[in-house]
């Protein structure tokens, strides 16, 4: 798998984080990938994976542990 882009947006509000994962998005090619890094704490996983469907990109994978949630966002072509 390759990632064009990391996002670690731990301790951010949502609100905020969308905005930063909106911009990083940008910068990401067609059938590129983004890689957010979200705190298992706020969980916000769920809402990050809605925010990105309901704008049209699939979740290509997601990376739990303790501490984090790598969710791995990919832009269509």
């Amino acid at each position: 798998m390759q990632v064009f882009k990391t996002l670690d947006i731990r301790g951010l509000s949502f609100f905020s984080a969308s905005d930063k994962a909106l911009k990083a998005f940008k910068g990401v090619t067609r059938n590129g990938i983004l890689e957010i890094i979200l705190d298992k704490k706020k969980n916000f996983t769920e809402a990050f994976q809605q925010w990105a469907e309901s704008r049209g990109y699939s979740i290509f994978n997601r990376d739990e542990d303790p501490r984090m949630v790598r969710l791995f966002i990919k832009k269509p072509n």
